[in-house]
């Protein structure tokens, strides 16, 4: 399935300009085709395996098991520590192109230590590119390490012994759950979690994505999560969400990245309205964005143009996603005026 286009939103310019915050981008799913090419050509990887006919100029792809295919691929390119330093700054530059000042982004350091990365030099690689991304662009970069429930086991400790190591990197904030939820739910990691919050660090598990309303549940009533990667699925369960209205439990919705994956068959259907209208607490992110095609300006268009999101509504959940986000008072205090302040464009 191929990206949807862009939507024109009106003013491109002030959707551009705004101020952002970012809640759920993954580091590994942001790479997009200029940064593969650049680390295969780095490792001499013959790309023609997955892409015959070359590295194309966007992402696309036919279902689940198409995209995870060219995910891995570019996956296996993050192979030292230098490769994820250069995955970090074109990020950083991405990030910055759409005005996001501050971001909180998903790795999954399973992959890297698996890999045979020593776990110094993938923490170092993240701490030197965050203080790159943030001198050279402006942008700050927060770290949740997160557990890939489809390739680490309930009764594997790697990603929470790494967190528990002080090899981390800095800017570390959460731990997340991640990976395809069919038939892997929440409830096992249930240790995990306990060790990782038992740290200081805060649960921002994926939860209700495609899987259903339980999950979500699951993920509030096991793992202690404060926020909800995705959760768009909790609508089936009308009482679940009264719970998180009620409680003020933040979704990170990720519009283009539901169509893509077939949680909706089409962006008319996506849930986004109905979970505004029952007083859910939403912010708009990108997720994968390398992968998709996309980014914070097209996401928020989307929002704008196609689910009835006004623009004094997209500029207050900026405002509430750095509320929602482990910002240090000093960052709050900082981005405070620049998400409030008039966009000049």
């Amino acid at each position: 399935m191929a990206t949807p286009a862009p939507i024109d939103a009106g003013p491109a310019g002030l959707l551009r300009a705004m101020p952002k915050v970012e809640l759920h981008c993954h580091l590994e799913g942001s790479m997009t085709p200029e940064t593969v090419g650049l680390l295969a050509a780095r490792h001499r990887a013959d790309t023609s395996e997955i892409w015959p006919h070359g590295l194309p100029e966007k992402f696309s792809f036919e279902g689940f098991p198409d995209f995870a295919r060219q995910f891995f691929f570019g996956l296996r390119l993050l192979r030292t520590g230098d490769d994820l330093h250069t995955a970090v700054v074109a990020l950083g530059a991405d990030l910055a192109a759409n005005n996001v000042r501050y971001a909180e982004v998903t790795t999954t350091v399973f992959t890297h230590l698996t890999g045979g990365m020593p776990a110094a030099e993938y923490g170092a690689a993240l701490t030197d590119g965050r203080r790159q991304v943030l001198a050279e662009f402006g942008v700050e970069l927060a770290w949740v390490i997160d557990i890939p429930r489809d390739l680490e086991m309930p009764d594997s400790t790697i990603t929470v012994d790494y967190l528990a190591s002080g090899d981390g990197p800095d800017g570390l904030v959460a731990i997340g759950l991640g990976g395809y939820e069919v038939g892997f739910p929440p409830e096992p990691y249930a240790p995990q979690f306990a060790r990782a919050r038992a740290m200081g660090l805060p649960a921002v598990p994926h939860a209700g994505e495609t899987e259903g309303a339980a999950s979500v549940r699951g993920a509030l009533d096991t793992l202690g999560a404060v926020r909800i990667g995705h959760g768009v699925r909790c609508l089936e369960d009308p009482e679940l969400v009264a719970r998180l209205r009620d409680s003020g439990t933040m979704l990170e919705v990720c519009p283009t990245s539901n169509l893509l994956l077939h949680v909706v068959e089409s962006m008319d259907d996506h849930p986004l309205p109905r979970l505004r209208d029952a007083g859910v607490r939403v912010c708009i992110n990108s997720d994968d964005p390398g992968m998709f095609a996309t980014d914070m300006t097209t996401e928020l268009s989307i929002a704008h143009a196609r689910l009835g999101v006004s623009l004094d509504d997209l500029r207050a959940m900026q405002l509430d996603a750095l509320d929602a986000s482990f910002a240090s008072p000093a960052t709050r205090r900082r981005l405070l005026p620049q998400l409030v302040d008039p966009i000049e464009v």
